[in-house]
Formats: structure tokens, C-alpha cells, sequence
């Protein structure tokens, strides 16, 4: 009834209110849309957290198992990550893992990470939902033997990371630290497989390159050493024991000793997306994933020169 009255008595206010509810009106449909775009991005930022190679998919998409499995983000010791809660929780899921009393186990390396569907575990062919899981990585050891974790932040659906585990006689593995890009020009694509050996007395740097043209070039520090050429077969035959072993599984975990800190050399070994360490005195005490790899690169190494 009051519109009416305006509309008898006044024709301009008519105009003015009409006017007034024509901006009401956009500007509610213009805060809406502000309020979706907020949404996506949040939405986005998310899967971003994921570090997975491109796919084009969306969140929520299925794809294939990720050649890099999300990296962590925040190293440090178990203690600054954990509560007691979240680490009682860890140990009873892994104590009836590994057939251990819970008493004689303990969380030797906790990091941060970001996982996916498929809880940062390789598997070929195997579909993961792109999603972002704030999670942990861990090492739980009872002094002889090891096993690497991946859980959820507050410790549950923990699931075993079988290709990084089982390093034995007192060799307990901790993460990579993490590193600045020594190629940042270099894309992930570039190249098949990498071995860095550093360290030492002498401090110097030697690198194998694999490409994926089947060039095998060694370096020493920015010095091309030697430069060689694998067969396609032979590529072909690498590549699939990188396959085999679930190389990607190995991503950030380095099986070193004290020895490593009083300047004997450690090995690096990587692929665009997933990189590993270890120092060659304890090799025969790491996984046998690892073990695999090293001899088949160590192999298709002497073969091509």
C-alpha cells in the first residue's frame, strides 16, 4: 500500500525508488559473485598445495598415480610436530603392522605434507583423486629396523610407504632437507635419471645425466667429463625398473650415517619429479627398491661407456 501511495502522489519518488532497487539488486548480485570467486580461489589454493604434475584435470578428477608424490613441506623432529595423541596413534597403527610391542618403537623423523587421494603412494596405473590432505611423513623405528609412514595430521589412515621402508642394522633413515634449484632453467621433463655424488674431502660435484634422447652425460661441477648414448632398448629397460621399484615412493628420504657429516661423499639419485639419498658404505642396509635401482643405473652405466 505504500508503493501506491507514492505512485498516486509523487511520480519522481517512484523513479527514485525504483532507481534504489535496481542497485540493490546489483550490488547483492555483485557481492554473490565476489563471494564465489573468493570460493573457487580458496578452492583452488588447495589443490595447488598438491604438487603433482600437470594433468589438466580438476579437483576431484581421477588420474594415474603422480610420478612425484607430494613433497613436505616443514622438516623437523618428531617431538615439534607431534602431539602425544597424534604419536600413540601412529605407533599402535604401525606396532600392529609390523607384529612390534608399541613399547619398543619409537618416531625417529616427522615432516609435514600435502597428500593426495592415493595418500602420496606410487602405484602404476593406479587413479587418484586430486585432493589436498594436510598430512604427515614419518620414520618409526625400533633401533634395528625401519618403516616410513604417510598419515593424515592427526595420525590416522596411516599407511605404510613399503618401497622406503625396511632399511635395517641400526640404518634409520630422516628427509631431505629442503634445497634451492640448482638447474632452475632446467625443466622436469629433461631428463630421465640423475646420479650427484658430493661431498668428500674434495667438495666437488659429479653427475650422471640420463636424457631422454638416450644421452648419458657425465659433469664435474659446469665440466662436460664424458658423453655417451644408450640404446632405446636399453632406456626402455631403465625406465621400467624405475617402474618396478616404485621409484617415486622414495621421494625426500635419505639413508645416511654419521659418516656422510665427516666428508664422505653421498649419493643423490633423482628424476625430474622424486629424489633419493644415501651414502654407498651403508647401501647394503637400505631398502631393496633402492638397492634395485642402484645396480640397474649402475649397470646401464658401464654398459654405455
Amino acid at each position: 500500500m505504500g508503493l501506491a501511495m507514492v505512485i498516486n502522489n509523487d511520480p519522481i519518488e517512484l523513479v527514485r525508488i525504483a532507481t534504489m532497487t535496481s542497485f540493490a539488486f546489483k550490488t547483492k548480485t555483485l557481492m554473490a559473485l565476489v563471494g564465489l570467486l573468493a570460493l573457487g580461489t580458496t578452492a583452488v589454493g588447495a589443490v595447488a598445495c598438491a604438487p603433482v604434475p600437470d594433468s589438466g584435470a580438476t579437483s576431484g578428477d581421477a588420474i594415474e598415480s603422480p610420478e612425484m608424490p607430494p613433497s613436505g613441506e616443514n622438516l623437523g623432529q618428531a617431538d615439534d610436530l607431534l602431539t602425544p595423541e597424534v604419536r600413540e596413534t601412529i605407533l599402535q597403527t604401525v606396532a600392529a603392522d609390523v607384529d612390534r610391542p608399541v613399547s619398543e618403537l619409537r618416531v625417529a623423523a616427522t615432516e609435514t605434507a600435502t597428500w593426495n587421494g592415493c595418500m602420496g603412494l606410487y602405484e602404476p596405473n593406479q587413479a587418484c583423486t586430486m585432493i589436498a590432505i594436510p598430512g604427515l611423513r614419518l620414520v618409526v623405528t625400533d633401533g634395528d629396523r625401519s618403516w616410513v609412514y604417510h598419515a593424515r595430521e592427526d595420525g590416522q589412515n596411516a599407511v605404510q610407504n613399503p618401497t622406503a621402508s625396511g632399511s635395517q642394522n641400526g640404518l634409520i633413515p630422516d628427509f631431505i632437507p629442503p634445497q634451492p634449484n640448482e638447474n632452475p632453467n632446467e625443466t622436469p621433463d629433461e631428463y630421465v635419471f640423475r646420479s650427484l655424488v658430493s661431498g668428500g674431502l674434495a667438495g666437488r660435484q659429479q653427475a650422471i645425466t640420463l636424457f631422454s634422447d638416450g644421452r648419458l652425460v657425465e659433469t664435474e661441477g659446469a665440466t662436460v667429463v664424458s658423453e655417451s648414448q644408450v640404446t632405446p632398448e636399453q632406456l626402455a629397460a631403465f625406465q621400467q625398473v624405475l617402474e618396478d621399484q616404485r621409484f617415486p615412493n622414495l621421494d625426500q628420504v635419505r639413508y645416511i650415517t654419521d659418516a656422510a657429516f665427516a666428508d664422505y661423499p653421498t649419493v643423490q639419485l633423482s628424476t625430474g619429479y622424486s629424489r633419493t639419498e644415501y651414502i654407498d658404505l651403508a647401501l647394503d642396509n637400505t631398502p631393496t627398491a633402492l638397492q634395485a635401482v642402484v645396480e640397474a643405473w649402475d649397470n646401464l652405466v658401464a654398459e654405455a661407456q
